[in-house]
C-alpha cells in the first residue's frame, strides 16, 4: 500500500539536485559521455522550471545534514517489471521517458541510465529501463508518494532508498538513490510544502 502524502503546489518545479547515489570512488562512470551529455551541468531547484526542464545534465552529489542513505555505496538492483519493446519515444505501452525542448526522451534515458545505472547494478540499458518503469508503475510496499498540481508523482522507497519523479503521463523524469537517504525525502517535503504556502508582504497580505 502506498503511503500518501497529499500535496499541492503552484505549478511544475523541479527536484532537488541529486546525489551519485554510491560513493564516488565507487560508482562507474561512462568511458566518454556522449556529445549531448558533454554539455555544462544546469542547476536543478525548487525556483526552476519543471523537472523535464533539466533532466539532463544533472548536478552533482547534493549534502544535506540529516539520515543517511541505507545503501550508500552499494549498488543493488531493483525488482525488473515486464519486458517490454523500447523504441526512441516508448517503453511498451508506457512513454519512454521525459523530454523537453532541448532533449529528446531517448537522450535523456541514455543519459540516467549512463548516470545512474550502475547504483541499481544495471546490466544493460534494456535491464535499466525494466527496473525503472517497473518501479514507478508498480511501487514496492511502503513507497511514500507527493502529488504534484502538475500532475507529477514523487516517491520515495525508505527501505531501498530509491527516488524517483513520474509525470502525469506516466513517464519518468529521475530514478536514483539520494545521498542521505530520508533527509533528501523530508527536505524536497519541506521545499513543496513552502511552495503551496503563500508568502506574506510587509503589511501581512499575502502574494
Amino acid at each position: 500500500m502506498l503511503l500518501g502524502l497529499a500535496a499541492c503546489d503552484a505549478g511544475p518545479s523541479a527536484v532537488l539536485p541529486d546525489g551519485a547515489g554510491a560513493a564516488p570512488s565507487s560508482q562507474a562512470q561512462p568511458e566518454k559521455a556522449p556529445a549531448w551529455a558533454q554539455k555544462p551541468d544546469q542547476a536543478v531547484s525548487a525556483s526552476a522550471g519543471p523537472v523535464e526542464q533539466a533532466s539532463m545534465p544533472i548536478p552533482g552529489e547534493a549534502s544535506y545534514a540529516g539520515a543517511k542513505a541505507p545503501h550508500l555505496g552499494e549498488p543493488l538492483p531493483l525488482p525488473k517489471g515486464p519486458r517490454a519493446d523500447i523504441s526512441e519515444t516508448r517503453y511498451g505501452d508506457w512513454p519512454l521517458w521525459s523530454k523537453n525542448r532541448k532533449y529528446s526522451a531517448d537522450e535523456n534515458a541514455h543519459y540516467h541510465f549512463e548516470r545512474h545505472g550502475p547504483e541499481f547494478s544495471a546490466k544493460s540499458y534494456s535491464d535499466y529501463m525494466a527496473m525503472v518503469h517497473g518501479f514507478i508503475h508498480n511501487p514496492p510496499p511502503g513507497t511514500q508518494t507527493l502529488k504534484r498540481s502538475n500532475g507529477d508523482t514523487l516517491f520515495y522507497d525508505p527501505k531501498g532508498n530509491v527516488f524517483a519523479v513520474m509525470t502525469k503521463a506516466g513517464a519518468p523524469r529521475t530514478v536514483f538513490r539520494p545521498d542521505n537517504g530520508t533527509a533528501y525525502w523530508q527536505k524536497q517535503k519541506q521545499i513543496e510544502s513552502e511552495r503551496r504556502t503563500p508568502r506574506r508582504d510587509s503589511f501581512g497580505a499575502a502574494d
